[in-house]
């Protein structure tokens, strides 16, 4: 069954319910979990690219994938990137109602490799007081 998730930031709310949207307002909460967040934050190394990750990186397993398929994932589809701090995981939610969950401990490593992909949008938990006290 395919999750519906409304993520709040400070920047605007971001919708999943098998497709990633950009909401202005929803109107039905039904079934709906709603998760506070913030854009994550990635680490841009000017001399990396990211052929640099598929060649030294490309079969490292990630939970139930290689790092080559996580990129190819990324690169074909358009996805919201979630780590959840609190429940220490990862999930990965692709248009066409593909969710994908990766091992927390892999989070630095996403961090450097994020930050060669344009797009998708990734965000991170917060909480309601740290959302609106920027």
């Amino acid at each position: 069954m395919v999750s519906k998730v409304l993520f709040i930031t400070k920047e605007g709310k971001f919708y999943y319910d098998g497709d990633v949207h950009k909401v202005e307002s929803i109107t039905d909460l039904t079934n709906v979990e709603i998760k506070f967040s913030m854009p994550m934050i990635v680490y841009d190394v000017d001399n990396v690219n990211l052929d640099y990750f598929i060649v030294n990186y490309g079969n490292l397993q990630v939970g139930e994938y290689n790092l080559a398929n996580i990129i190819n994932f990324i690169v074909q589809y358009n996805y919201l990137l979630f780590v959840d701090h609190s429940k220490k995981r990862i999930d990965i939610y692709l248009n066409g109602g593909t969710e994908i969950s990766l091992p927390y401990g892999y989070l630095d490593l996403l961090r450097y490799l994020l930050a060669k992909i344009s797009s998708g949008v990734l965000l991170e938990s917060t909480d309601f007081t740290t959302l609106y006290s920027f």
